[in-house]
């Protein structure tokens, strides 16, 4: 995850149709697609940089080859452990991967970055160990706290496209797999997030998402 830099008008973090939300398995496939819709029409109304789908589809095959490793340690389990994601079978992705961690802030919500890969930090800088909210000193927080609530609350995995706008990667898109990872003892899962940026095209990262059904 490449934080886009732009200041952002403050919006809902977690949209109101996620609520209630049982937080032990996956969403129903109606209910996630609703909850994707929800997403990119909050995305839209506050002028996130974001556009997110099911995980499928992929661009990049190094993106569909993290979600087939997810799949793997996943098993038969909604989604794998932390532990299962291990340095060795996760060196691919490495360069480009980072670990996010719900935390609570002088009582507020919060996502640490646990790992910010290398070819990541080249972009913008290191932010291992710092929170969104210090990543980003306040310009982007809601779009990517909301990005990574959508990936926690429906325990599936994404794909989403960002354009970026800080001046120093405002001529890259990006695409990502987000997908989550259980914690023993915690409710709440960590955000994996493998990223790969290339120069803006033509087309809006938009354009390059399926569009959902209904």
């Amino acid at each position: 995850m490449i934080p886009s830099g732009r200041a952002l008008r403050k919006g809902d973090a977690i949209n109101a149709i996620l609520t209630g939300h049982s937080h032990s398995r996956g969403m129903a496939l109606s209910a996630f697609r609703a909850a994707i819709d929800a997403f990119n029409a909050n995305a839209s109304a506050h002028d996130w940089p974001f556009f997110a789908a099911p995980a499928e589809g992929f661009a990049r095959p190094e993106l569909a080859a993290a979600l087939a490793l997810w799949r793997e340690k996943a098993g038969g389990r909604v989604m794998p452990d932390r532990a299962d994601m291990t340095a060795r079978a996760m060196k691919p992705f490495m360069a480009n991967m980072s670990l996010l961690q719900a935390v609570t802030v002088d009582g507020r919500p919060d996502y640490r970055i646990r790992l910010h890969g290398r070819v990541l930090a080249s972009y913008i800088g290191d932010y291992t160990g710092r929170t969104l909210r210090e990543a980003m000193q306040g310009g982007g927080v809601p779009g990517y706290t909301a990005l990574c609530d959508l990936a926690v609350l429906t325990r599936m995995p994404l794909r989403v496209t960002t354009s970026y706008r800080a001046p120093e990667i405002s001529y890259l898109t990006g695409e990502s797999l987000i997908a989550p990872l259980a914690v023993p003892g915690s409710s709440i899962p960590m955000i994996l997030s493998v990223t790969y940026a290339g120069p803006r095209g033509k087309r809006s990262a938009a354009d390059l998402m399926p569009r959902i059904r209904a």
